[in-house]
């Protein structure tokens, strides 16, 4: 079906869309600072329900293939079919040089939410705008410069604060937040998988009542933008409070940027966890 999408609309006489089209927020918020006024840019998936289960419409075809260039984690099966249906030059892949965990066969696609681990993909952001626009390398590469600063700064703003925190387990109804895991030494157990519509079975629920219990945590997060019954029910069962996690980097302001909105999940994480 995508195929067919992809073949129709090619064959049309299509309106300029826009010259760079970045496929997620987390790409899209860097790549908007790299870029500033030098190219138009938008965003493909601009909900805030969960995009791994994105399905590509006929209108957003017609962006993909109206754009000069095409960014895109490429983590994601729907990405993936992307990759097949563009014409080859126009896509560009940013996970080249990331410390990808795994989920069985597949990736786990949430880098950006390890401040440590999104320095590769800006990186790479910048590195493929050279490529495509070597005439502003000056450009890209100051801004990338001034970009990187601000991303070093939040990961020791990270790095500072959960490592002083009361709780070293973060329980969350969407499996995103394993790369911070790692990197910042907290432990995570999640209601569902990496996908935040996974239903969590009943045994799952379970297990995580008794750790909640057991380790006496006060507080568990849940998703902006996705269904909080089940986190309410492990909070009625616990006597915990639910406090809210922006994994999708969704901007909930109209200000809203990437420092923005992982700043405020760091607010949360740090009254969760109670860090100092």
């Amino acid at each position: 079906m995508l195929q067919l999408i992809f073949l129709m609309l090619s064959v049309l006489s299509l309106s300029f869309c826009g010259e760079i089209v970045a496929t997620t927020y987390p790409v899209y918020y860097p790549l908007k600072y790299l870029v500033g006024e030098k190219h138009r840019l938008e965003v493909l998936v601009r909900s805030q329900a969960d995009p791994h289960h994105y399905e590509l419409t006929p209108k957003d075809a017609e962006r993909l293939l109206g754009a000069n260039l095409v960014m895109t984690l490429g983590l994601e099966s729907w990405e993936w079919r992307l990759l097949k249906n563009l014409p080859k030059g126009k896509v560009v892949t940013l996970s080249e040089g990331i410390n990808l965990l795994k989920r069985g066969s597949f990736p786990d696609p949430h880098v950006w939410l390890s401040p440590k681990e999104y320095r590769v993909v800006v990186r790479n952001i910048k590195d493929a705008l050279v490529r495509w626009d070597p005439s502003q390398r000056a450009y890209y590469e100051e801004k990338y410069s001034q970009y990187l600063q601000r991303l070093n700064s939040l990961d020791r703003e990270f790095e500072s604060t959960l490592k002083t925190c009361s709780y070293r387990t973060l329980v969350s109804t969407h499996r995103a937040w394993d790369y911070l895991s790692r990197d910042y030494g907290i432990k995570t157990l999640s209601l569902s998988g990496v996908h935040a519509e996974e239903e969590p079975k009943p045994s799952e629920i379970k297990a995580i009542v008794q750790t909640v219990k057991r380790e006496g945590l006060k507080y568990i997060f849940a998703e902006v933008g996705h269904d909080r019954k089940v986190a309410d029910f492990i909070a009625s069962q616990t006597g915990t409070r639910v406090l809210m996690l922006n994994s999708s980097i969704f901007p909930q302001l109209n200000s809203d940027d990437y420092f923005s909105i992982m700043e405020r999940n760091l607010r949360a994480l740090k009254e969760g966890l109670g860090c100092r």
